[in-house]
């Protein structure tokens, strides 16, 4: 199904050529009847030549009303620009057409109406104003045509020249993210509220839970009508009766947003690039106050521009836009800025981020992310998160955007696959921020190495404390390092892959000195102490040998070669088997050691769990 809105000056028969061409009367309310003009939104519908259905939005004219002709023609396919033939081109016509062309509508036809009042020679000069007008624009090759809305002259001309331009290359975007701007409210006894509105994205289905926003409210629809039939699926396009389970008319209101849970997060500050109409008769200063229309929202916000302190009319500029209440906004999402005073339509643009970025070196970074999402596409946007922060979640990255979790995942893969980020968890971290510390921590690696090729590597809080890195940002760099062979992990440190603790050749003298004086004389050898005055390059090779385990380190340090300290722990089990319980002097005799010795050695016992203290004696823990 598409969707067809009218546009034009007042009184130039827009609701007259809506009636004609479906039979339905656009014009809803009772003071519409009385004034004879449209006031708030139409909607009819019709059947095409070829058989297509269309829902049609007609919109009021009246410069007064320029706010309700925006929310009729925020979600359309084509639209049907209508101008008088007696009367011709007008300012209505202008606004109403730069608002069309904003908002990037792509096709659509011109209505010449009340050609029934004007002579073929006044048709064909209005023809040739209205090219002139249309020159360089969208509507620049679209049909013109003639037609009465009084009589239904050229009418079929207008059906006809409507199925043309409405081909399947209009295609409403089938994200898994339903979106639905409401533009009516009402109650029908027996059934409770009902909201219309053009569903932009995703579909619809009855016993479907959905929030409305920015009120966050969940609820339930109960059914959906398409030009009051019952249907089973809204398809995105199309214009829809949604009818909502436990909602009082109140709490909806024209600008709420029905979305599927948890995919769109409201806001009230966007990043957006602005254009301001060339025949703009003001500039826009920096700070400046204005009306903001999205969807069917209007809302007032200050518009703070980026690049520029003034926007000429003509120009373009990144900006930041803080308005006075959330709306449910996307990525791509187009808009209208209008002053409030006088009121007049002065641009629009489209937003290209749905939160600002604040704090230090803020402006630089939010060009930055706004530059690379010019190009609105998946990858754009991960990209872009990455000069907010090193690390994104999946989550937050699939808020607010104007694609499908397939599109999402095939664009992270791709990202993956190319070594520009890093998938942890839920996690994605970009390789750039990582690359950027992977090389100064290999430059530490290697230099720790050189200076202490003994040692196993360095510990993660040193290289983070080198690296003036955040500790919550360590673990990112070691799976990164790890992952991309740079370094590996073990004995709870870091090391270049191709290191192998070793000792130098004169530390590996001194290691077969050591092992023989302490193998000499377990439990009276020579303590850390006395090695390290003795020759203290005795103080590395204790620190390799005590972290291989191949010595035992004691409390004071006392020093035993492994294989003795094993054969200690046997001797000293073995007795207090036999003896049930002993004192420290009775397990000191027993061994013939010192109280030196001794002492360190069963509080060693006692931390392994092989001893347990029973007042002044020693037992077997099991």
């Amino acid at each position: 199904m598409f969707v067809v809105g009218t546009a034009g000056h007042i009184d130039h028969g827009k609701s007259a050529l809506v009636q004609k061409m479906t039979g339905i009367d656009p014009d809803r309310l009772p003071e519409e009847k009385v004034r004879g003009m449209t006031i708030d939104l139409g909607f009819a519908w019709a059947i095409l030549p070829s058989g297509r259905s269309i829902g049609i939005v007609d919109v009021p004219g009246h410069e007064r009303f320029v706010k309700n002709m925006v929310a009729g023609v925020g979600g359309i396919d084509a639209v049907i620009l209508v101008i008088a033939a007696d009367d011709g081109w007008m300012p209505q016509t202008e606004e109403h057409f730069h608002i069309i062309e904003l908002l990037e509508v792509k096709t659509g036809i011109v209505a010449l109406t009340k050609k029934d009042l004007v002579d073929e020679e006044m048709i064909e000069l209005q023809i040739d104003d209205i090219r002139e007008h249309l020159k360089g624009s969208f509507l620049e090759n679209s049909p013109i045509v003639p037609v009465s809305g009084i009589t239904g002259d050229g009418l079929p001309d207008i059906m006809n020249s409507l199925d043309s331009v409405l081909t399947e290359n209009i295609k409403r975007s089938d994200i898994d993210a339903a979106r639905l701007f409401i533009d009516r409210r009402f109650t029908i006894q027996g059934m409770g509220t009902v909201v219309t509105g053009t569903l932009l994205e995703g579909r619809l289905s009855p016993d479907q839970n959905i929030e409305i926003l920015p009120t966050g409210l969940k609820t339930r629809i109960r059914n959906l009508q398409t030009h009051k039939e019952s249907i089973k699926q809204a398809e995105p396009g199309s214009r829809v009766a949604v009818n909502l389970v436990g909602v009082e008319k109140l709490e909806v209101s024209r600008g709420d947003a029905i979305c599927k849970i948890g995919t769109v997060i409201p806001t009230d500050k966007i990043a957006a690039e602005i254009s301001i109409l060339e025949k703009s008769k003001f500039p826009l200063k920096s700070g400046f106050e204005l009306s903001f229309m999205l969807g069917t929202t209007d809302v007032c916000g200050r518009v703070y521009l980026i690049e520029t302190d003034v926007l000429k009319p003509g120009e373009k500029s990144f900006a930041r836009i803080h308005l006075k209440s959330p709306l449910a906004a996307k990525i791509g999402d187009k808009f209208i800025l209008r002053r409030i005073s006088p009121q007049d339509t002065i641009g629009g643009g489209v937003v290209l981020d749905t939160e600002v970025i604040m704090g230090r070196k803020a402006k630089t970074k939010q060009l930055e992310v706004l530059e690379i999402r010019r190009n609105i596409s998946p990858e754009s946007i991960i990209q872009s998160e990455f000069i907010k922060s090193e690390k994104v979640s999946y989550e937050k990255l699939s808020k607010n955007i104007p694609f499908d979790k397939n599109d999402l995942d095939s664009a992270l893969k791709k990202l993956s696959d190319n070594k520009k980020i890093m998938i942890v968890g839920d996690s994605i971290i970009s390789t750039q921020f990582l690359e950027k510390y992977a090389g100064p921590a290999r430059e530490i690696l290697e230099k720790d190495h050189e200076l202490r090729p003994w040692a196993d590597g360095v510990e993660p809080g040193i290289l983070a404390k080198k690296l003036k890195l955040k500790p919550e940002k360590l673990p990112d760099l070691i799976d990164f390092l790890v992952e991309n062979n740079i370094a590996v992990s073990g004995r709870g440190c870091l090391r270049l892959p191709e290191h192998k603790a070793e000792l130098k050749p004169e530390q590996q003298v001194l290691k077969g000195r050591l092992v023989a004086r302490l193998s000499a004389s377990p439990l009276a050898g020579p303590t850390r102490k006395d090695l390290i005055e003795e020759d203290p390059g005795y103080e590395v090779v204790l620190n390799f040998l005590r972290d291989r385990k191949e010595i035992i380190e004691l409390k004071g340090g006392i020093l035993l070669t492994e294989k003795d300290f094993n054969q200690i722990v046997i001797k000293v089990a073995a007795f207090l088997r036999e003896a049930k319980k002993a004192t420290a002097s009775d397990i000191k005799g027993h061994l013939k050691s010192s109280r030196k010795y001794i002492i360190p050695l069963l509080e060693k016992l006692d931390q392994m769990a092989v001893t347990v203290r029973d007042g002044d004696y020693r037992k077997l823990k099991n």
